[in-house]
């Protein structure tokens, strides 16, 4: 009895070293499929990151293009936000303008109004 119960005990050490042999075959075979270049990495994600760098790239001379659409005079300053400021700019000159304008115009009427006050008093050209 003992001797069968080694022999079993073998047969089935036997299996599990046949069993952990063939999964490390299958192991290596796959791991051989996947990283057929022998570089430690598998070629599957070589192929992705390759196509993202190549991806960023575009995207990165996207973006060069966009900028130099943008700043054609390439001063830093997206040239629609230059014409913009200006024109805000101009507005507000024109503004200031105007608004010395009116200033001045009041001033006059306020005097001319001052003037008729003091004429209407008797006071003429004298400050009352």
């Amino acid at each position: 009895m003992a001797n069968r119960i080694q022999e079993m005990l073998e047969k089935a050490r036997q299996t599990a070293e046949n069993a952990l042999r063939e999964a490390e075959a299958k192991f290596n075979e796959v791991r051989a499929n996947l990283d057929q270049d022998k570089d430690g990495v598998p070629d599957a994600i070589e192929g992705l990151m390759a196509q993202a760098r190549e991806a960023a790239k575009r995207a990165q001379a996207k973006l060069e293009e966009v900028r130099a659409n943008l700043d054609q005079d390439k001063d830093g300053v997206p040239d629609h936000l230059e014409h913009v400021a200006e024109q805000a700019k101009q507005a507000a000159e024109a503004a200031k303008a105007k608004a010395d304008e009116l200033a001045q115009a009041a001033k006059a009427k306020a005097d001319e109004l001052a003037q008729a006050a003091r004429d209407r008093m008797g006071g003429g050209n004298k400050p009352g």
